[in-house]
């Protein structure tokens, strides 16, 4: 049986380092899901937009453990607007192909509306995107890469669609 629960950064890292090795070894990131003009990244196809302030916010870590042994992880974390990150999703490759995933995502996603997120949105890879769907994730605009890992895909969740809706055109 698997079981999902609050890990800490000491234990997912190891598994960031063997799986995810291009990505930014740190508990949170700067990415961003819209620039700061409120436009969605999918009408700029150029690299993804940065803030350091959403390295502020903090994370919330999640394992998959098969009795005592870590086989999935995920992490999330709020960034600027309270749009929620999903990060880092990684399940180990004999343990794929058992919903793992969909269930570190149902835990990101829980996490994200506890906090209040306007939405849950990730870059994931373009072999995780089923993953997402299950989730009822959106891809949003075409496939990228960040020519380092391979093809990615916007992958948005609205958890509030009013607030989603004031965000993106806020009144003057």
């Amino acid at each position: 049986m698997i079981t999902i629960k609050k890990i800490t950064w000491d234990q997912i890292l190891p598994i960031w380092k063997k799986y995810l090795p291009s990505m930014s070894l740190e508990p949170t990131s700067a990415m961003c899901l819209f620039l700061s003009t409120g436009t969605p990244l999918s009408k700029s196809w150029g690299n993804p937009v940065y803030d350091l302030k959403n390295m502020e916010f903090t994370p919330t870590f999640w394992g998959a453990f098969h009795n005592d042994k870590l086989v999935g992880v995920n992490s999330g974390h709020m960034t600027l607007g309270r749009l929620y990150r999903s990060r880092g999703l990684v399940v180990l490759p004999e343990y794929r192909k058992k919903h793992i995933a969909q269930k570190l995502l149902m835990k990101t996603i829980a996490q994200a509306i506890h906090e209040k997120a306007i939405v849950c949105w990730s870059y994931p890879k373009n072999t995780a995107e089923r993953s997402y769907h299950m989730q009822n994730f959106l891809s949003q605009g075409h496939s990228f890469n960040f020519q380092y890992e391979g093809d990615n895909i916007r992958a948005v969740r609205v958890l509030n669609q009013k607030k989603l809706e004031t965000y993106l055109n806020p009144k003057e």
